[in-house]
């Protein structure tokens, strides 16, 4: 880069163009990935046996309706459904072993969801015994007792259900027909539901939130170190504020023509580690490190007023998988982050005299292959369920400022330079969704278009060192991933 002679005969002082303070950049946090469903961690069912069928049954339009004297049992087997009873049934097996957890005082009853007339028909048509016979969700008193050793049982709180597809009754014995008199078994199983439903970070960068070569980049390459401080409000995938910092360093070559840059960021409250209790979630505040960021830049055309340089930059990924746990230590999912993103990118920078300039970057991000996903939807443990892409996006950003106050001059403070930026970020795809069981996890919102602004001043000290504090917002309402971030960015040229 050129450079004119201060006038000391033993310093130079950088051309105006070298002295463009770099720019600020907004906060993406990435996709908008989410967390949603339910996943079953306990089951218990009620066994309500030798309930006998009338012995002059109800008319054959009419449902039929049980009900013998209490207790019932509440029982914990590895019986799992009333079709699993009937496939040991009919293989001429003996039902698994089980363990009374409780008793319910009320009556035992069962009311079948079909007609007299249609359960005789359904157990006409099948050569074996043992058909199910659907029944209707029990009285509430069997729901409040299995609530009761849930939650006795239980480290984390939970919703109790009735799985209805998992219920059902069967004669007893194998009896392939129902003309009255007859003994039915009920078999009503209940589960303990741990229900989900938030936002999480993108596995592509952790918590840290996606890089991208405006924050905090020069379109001219330079030898230069750099710390960056950012705090983000109210983040989208965190549910509060984010302290990220930004060391790195870039370093020229073959006269400045080319230059490589490397950007270590992590966080102080990092969101990638999610405790789910039952009914709330609570973020682990832990130092984070994200992805190494490495650009690599070469001056493509200069002339007096103007330069041009193009590059790529490459996401490795370093940051950990975000993972969801409930409070006992049991896993409910988590997202590797598996994937390089390549960022190619074109600067450009216009300068028509010694005041006003503008500069910004073109970028695109695309991954390399997928985040693997690993889901626990019923309790055994985590089961990988899919991958999920990162998706591919556009990123647009436009910086104008002004050289408000300069004085080359100066012992210290020799310029002041306010600047304005505008950010436009745009998916080209979607990411996609996986599930296992009620369990999913993707992005649900679609597309993504964010437009965010950037207030910035910077104050240059020395001709070399530049300090710069900036406030970035997002514009638009909708797809809004953080309220607010304030930026502190120090900037030291090696000249």
């Amino acid at each position: 880069m050129t450079s004119v002679d201060a006038g000391d005969g033993n310093s130079t002082c950088p051309s105006l163009r070298d002295r463009l303070p770099a720019m600020v950049g907004d906060f993406f946090g990435g996709s908008n990935i989410r967390a949603r469903g339910s996943a079953s961690f306990d089951r218990l069912f009620v066994y309500a046996d030798d309930l006998d069928a009338p012995a002059t049954l109800p008319p054959g339009n009419s449902i039929m309706s049980i009900s013998e004297s209490g207790p019932v049992g509440i029982f914990d087997t590895s019986l799992m459904s009333v079709q699993q009873a009937q496939s040991i049934f009919r293989g001429g097996g003996t039902l698994p072993g089980v363990t009374l957890a409780g008793t319910i005082s009320a009556n035992a009853s069962l009311t079948t969801s079909d007609t007299i007339s249609q359960i005789q028909s359904q157990l006409a048509s099948t050569p074996q015994g043992y058909d199910i016979v659907l029944l209707q969700t029990p009285s509430g008193t069997y729901a409040a007792a299995v609530d009761s050793i849930f939650q006795s049982r239980n480290t984390v709180a939970g919703t109790t259900v009735y799985n209805s597809s998992a219920s059902g009754a069967m004669i007893q014995g194998g009896g392939d027909s129902l003309n009255g008199g007859e003994d039915l078994d009920a078999y009503y199983f209940y589960d303990h539901v741990i229900n989900v439903d938030t936002a999480i970070a993108d596995a592509a960068n952790g918590s840290v939130g996606s890089l991208k070569i405006a924050e905090g980049g020069s379109v001219l390459p330079q030898d230069r170190v750099f710390f960056r401080y950012s705090y983000i409000g109210d983040v989208a995938y965190g549910g509060g504020g984010l302290s990220r910092f930004t060391p790195g360093f870039e370093k020229s070559f073959l006269n400045q023509l080319v230059s490589f840059e490397v950007r270590l960021p992590f966080v102080a409250d990092a969101a990638t580690n999610i405790t789910a209790d039952g009914r709330s979630l609570s973020t682990n505040s832990d130092a984070k490190v994200g992805n190494v960021m490495m650009y690599f830049k070469t001056l493509l055309l200069e002339s007096t007023n103007y330069a041009i340089s193009g590059g790529l930059g490459l996401a490795l990924p370093s940051a950990e998988s975000i993972e969801i746990n409930l409070s006992n230590g049991s896993p409910l999912l988590r997202v590797a982050n598996d994937s390089v993103q390549i960022q190619p990118f074109l600067g450009g920078l216009y300068m028509p005299g010694d005041k006003w300039f503008a500069q910004g970057f073109t970028q695109f991000s695309f991954a390399t292959s997928d985040n693997t996903v690993y889901l626990n939807p019923d309790g055994n443990g985590l089961q990988q369920a899919g991958s999920i892409s990162d998706p591919s996006y556009l990123f647009a950003d436009l910086a104008v400022g002004c050289f408000a106050y300069r004085n080359d001059q100066a012992d210290y403070l020799t310029a002041i330079i306010p600047t304005l930026e505008v950010h436009q970020t745009t998916s080209l795809d979607d990411a996609g969704s996986v599930s296992a069981g009620n369990l999913q996890l993707g992005n649900f919102s679609g597309t993504t278009s964010i437009t965010s602004a950037v207030l910035a001043t910077t104050f240059e000290f020395g001709l070399h060192t530049h300090l710069t504090a900036a406030y970035a917002f997002p514009v638009t309402s909708n797809e809004r991933q953080y309220d607010g971030a304030f930026r502190i960015q120090y900037n030291r040229a090696l000249r």
